[in-house]
C-alpha cells in the first residue's frame, strides 16, 4: 500500500533520517534547523510510504506574490533502494493537489519535474560583482528601514514576492547587514550578495573585492548589478505559475 501525506507527529526523525541520508547532512546539525526554522510545521512536511515505511519526501513553503498565493517545494528526496519509480513526482502531485496552488520549485536537473508539469521559468546564476574603489564608510540600516524599503520595492509590481511577519523572521533568522545605497539596499553576507534593491545604474558596488551576486538571471538587470559573465547554478521551475517571478535569493525555499 502506497500513502502520501502530511507527516504526523512522532514522524519527524524518520523524515530527518530520509532528508540526511539522501543529501549526506550532519544529522546533529540538520536536526537544529529542522526544528527551529521559522516555517518548521508537520503539515509542511509531506511523506510518501510503502508499507509503512517512509521512502520520498520534501517540505513546502508558503509564497505570497502581488498576483495571489503560490507554494515553494523544496527538499524532494527519495531513499536509494525506492528510485526509478515515481514515487518523487506521485508526492508531488498529491502535495500540489491538496495545496491547490501555484507551485515553484528550484531544480539542478529538470527533467522529473518536467514530468510532474513543470516548466522552467528562469535560471539562478552566479557573477562577480564589480567593486567600487575609495568606499566610504556607512552605517547599517535599521531593520524597520529595510522592512519599509523592501515593501516600497515589490509594491511597485504584482510580480514581487511579499514578505509577510513570518517571512520577515525567516529572512532574519540569519544575520545581514544591509547598507543604504542610491535610494535602497545592499545586503551583505560575507563575499555573497543575494539582495539588493537598487534604483539607478552604477558601474560598480561598495562591496567587499571578491564578492559575487547570486540570484535570478532576469533580476541581474531589474537589480541593476554590475555584474561579469553569469555562471548557471539552478534552475527555477513553476508549474500553473502565471507570471515569471521576482524575488532575491534571500526567500529561497
Amino acid at each position: 500500500m502506497t500513502e502520501c501525506r502530511p507527516i504526523r507527529q512522532g514522524e519527524e526523525e524518520e523524515f530527518l533520517s530520509v532528508l540526511c541520508g539522501v543529501f549526506d547532512l550532519d544529522t546533529d546539525r540538520a536536526r537544529i534547523v529542522f526544528y527551529n526554522e521559522p516555517f518548521f510545521d508537520l503539515d509542511r512536511k509531506w511523506g510518501l510510504f510503502e508499507a509503512g515505511k517512509m521512502v520520498s519526501i520534501l517540505t513546502t513553503t508558503p509564497l505570497e506574490f502581488g498576483w495571489g498565493p503560490a507554494v515553494g517545494i523544496a527538499g524532494v528526496a527519495t531513499l536509494p533502494e525506492a528510485r526509478s519509480k515515481g514515487l518523487a513526482g506521485r508526492l508531488v502531485d498529491e502535495c500540489l493537489r491538496a495545496a491547490g496552488e501555484p507551485a515553484l520549485l528550484f531544480a539542478e536537473r529538470t527533467r522529473v519535474y518536467e514530468r510532474a508539469g513543470f516548466k522552467v521559468l528562469d535560471e539562478v546564476v552566479r557573477c562577480d560583482i564589480q567593486v567600487q574603489e575609495d568606499q566610504q564608510e556607512t552605517d547599517v540600516l535599521a531593520t524597520t528601514e529595510v522592512h519599509d524599503l523592501y515593501a516600497a520595492w515589490a509594491e511597485q509590481d504584482i510580480d514581487r514576492l511579499r514578505r509577510d511577519e513570518r517571512r520577515w523572521r525567516y529572512w532574519e533568522w540569519v544575520s545581514r547587514p544591509c547598507e543604504p545605497f542610491s535610494g535602497g539596499y545592499i545586503c551583505h553576507e560575507a563575499m555573497l550578495c543575494r539582495e539588493a534593491i537598487v534604483y539607478g545604474s552604477h558601474d560598480s558596488w561598495p562591496v567587499m573585492p571578491g564578492s559575487q551576486w547570486v540570484g535570478l538571471r532576469t533580476m541581474v538587470a531589474r537589480a541593476n548589478v554590475p555584474a561579469g559573465p553569469p555562471l548557471h547554478e539552478l534552475w527555477l521551475m513553476g508549474r500553473d505559475v502565471p507570471r515569471v517571478p521576482q524575488m532575491f535569493m534571500t526567500d529561497q525555499f
